[in-house]
């Protein structure tokens, strides 16, 4: 498991982060005017070029196609300077709602074969983020592969995203009410129903017929607020764009391209990457590169590799809920934290939060704000970093003049919290878990199961999710997952608490996503 180093991350805070009100009237989207299946036709070359595929270009998950030239992204004029033909295409997603792969990629299937024929040639697909999943289930589900001679993939989910299995633990359902933060597409990209997917697509003849090539971004640290606390939390699994893990954004079977210095933004706009994607537009794609090369095989099995343990990451205490003008939470701090990242998502922008410490004192913290447009699109991210802590119980305090919403996140840079591993017992319902260094610093684990139906069958449930099962077991201990009895997804939430050698109590908090399919199968990434 990959860590990154303390001073580094509080430097990249430092001198990346922008203060409350610079995102206003910037980056809160407006509603697309054209709705979904719509498509439109870019800026035409100077002269067309019969031999030339035209280049569609497929958005990601909560946007539309204006992403292809809003905020001054170049990329459909620089495919235009380069001779080729361009349409853009908007998926349900813009109706406010995102959709899963299956009804996207139905609707992207219908439109690729239009507008094929409108230009009157196959077509090379340029796709974002989960634009990338809709197109590959478009391609082997839904019969568009004739009408496609390549996909190249920009930072798509192809294993999912651990954000999204972090907008279903048992805490945010309250801001996913207002927000509308869980929905059919993120709900998807939930890594256990994508490791589903992975295996049920993989194992296609069809999988392979249109080539993929894919790019991935790993640099979250001088991005917007929201990508830089989404790479924080998503360093625990490597490196990152701040909303997809570069090891997720490869594909079986694809050939990875490239693997650069862009966040989730940066990696589909025209400056930064279209000169990298121009060589494989071309008839006869150059040869990759030997690292590259390399990287691409090991992709081909990402899917079927799983060691006997899993480790479930203490680094994170979660909590959520509501509010009416003010919300409190209590962190406890063990001994040995070097620094705690705090980062309040809510519904509402704020500007400032009160820290109690343990010594009775309080001071105000200035907070660091962006708006969200992916995972948890219509909220605000406002982070603060607490250095130093001394040992004892905080307190947060936020004043808000409205109803509303929040997530909080905090982050522990600590030494002492032994990690927990777990084994998935693929034919029976249960989870087994196992500390990895002394079981005696482990009090107790409590967990709690929560259904939120199944995406094959199209049945949803609420935002909160229904409760299954919850209970409290020894770290040694068996969950047991008996009530988790007919296909779906589910999300387990662990509150882990015990204390550390020098005898000082620590709490944290960790989500994992389960799938189970028609035949009972388990599938957890």
């Amino acid at each position: 498991m990959k860590k990154i180093t303390v001073l580094m991350l509080i430097f990249m805070l430092s001198v990346t982060l922008v203060p409350v009100g610079a995102f206003a009237g910037s980056t809160t989207p407006h509603p697309p005017k054209d709705p979904a299946g719509s498509w439109a036709e870019g800026p035409p070359p100077n002269r067309v070029d019969p031999a030339k595929p035209a280049l569609l270009f497929v958005h990601g998950l909560n946007s539309s196609a204006e992403v292809w030239t809003k905020n001054n992204n170049d990329m459909l004029q620089r495919a235009r300077d380069a001779g080729y033909q361009t349409a853009t295409i908007n998926l349900y997603d813009t109706n406010g709602t995102s959709q899963d792969m299956w009804d996207n990629g139905k609707l992207l299937a219908d439109k690729i074969k239009v507008i094929s024929n409108h230009f009157g040639k196959k077509l090379i697909v340029i796709a974002h983020s989960k634009g990338g999943v809709d197109t590959q289930t478009a391609l082997v589900y839904n019969g568009a592969a004739p009408y496609v001679q390549r996909v190249i993939t920009l930072s798509s989910p192809h294993h999912g995203s651990q954000l999204a299995d972090l907008a279903y633990s048992s805490w945010a359902g309250w801001l996913a009410d207002i927000v509308g933060s869980q929905n059919p597409g993120t709900s998807t990209l939930q890594t256990s129903y994508m490791k589903y997917f992975r295996t049920k697509t993989d194992a296609l003849s069809n999988a392979t017929t249109i080539p993929f090539f894919t790019f991935a971004g790993d640099n979250w640290s001088d991005g917007t607020a929201s990508y830089i606390l989404g790479g924080l939390y998503l360093s625990t699994f490597g490196k990152n764009d701040g909303v997809v893990a570069v090891d997720n954004a490869k594909l079986p079977g694809g050939r990875v391209v490239k693997i650069g210095s862009w966040d989730h933004a940066k990696v589909r706009t025209g400056s930064y990457v279209f000169s990298l994607i121009q060589p494989y537009l071309q008839a006869n794609t150059p040869a990759l590169n030997q690292e590259t090369e390399a990287l691409s095989a090991s992709s081909l099995t990402a899917s079927a590799v799983q060691s006997t343990y899993s480790e479930i990451d203490n680094s994170y205490f979660i909590r959520g809920g509501d509010y009416n003008g003010k919300a409190s939470e209590t962190l406890t701090v063990e001994n040995g934290v070097k620094s705690i990242d705090l980062d309040w998502i809510s519904d509402k922008r704020v500007s400032k939060l009160e820290l109690t410490k343990p010594d009775g004192t309080s001071e105000i913290i200035n907070l660091k704000a962006g708006y969200d447009d992916d995972i948890f699109a219509g909220a605000w991210h406002h982070n603060a970093v607490i250095q130093n802590p001394k040992p004892g119980t905080y307190k947060l305090n936020v004043t808000v003049p409205d109803q509303g919403a929040y997530l909080l996140i905090a982050r522990y840079q600590a030494v002492q919290v032994p990690e927990l591993k777990y084994n998935l017992n693929a034919v029976g319902p249960k989870l087994n878990l196992k500390p990895q260094d002394s079981p005696d610093s482990v009090t107790q684990v409590t967990y709690q199961v929560q259904y939120y139906g199944d995406p094959q069958q199209g049945v949803t449930s609420a935002s909160k999710g229904l409760t299954v099962q919850q209970k409290t077991v020894n770290p040694t201990g068996q969950i047991e997952l008996s009530k988790a009895d007919k296909p779906g997804i589910y999300s387990v939430t662990y509150e882990i608490s015990g204390t550390t050698e020098a005898g000082y109590p620590y709490r944290r908090t960790a989500v994992q996503s389960i799938y189970i399919d028609a035949d009972g199968n388990k599938y957890v990434d």
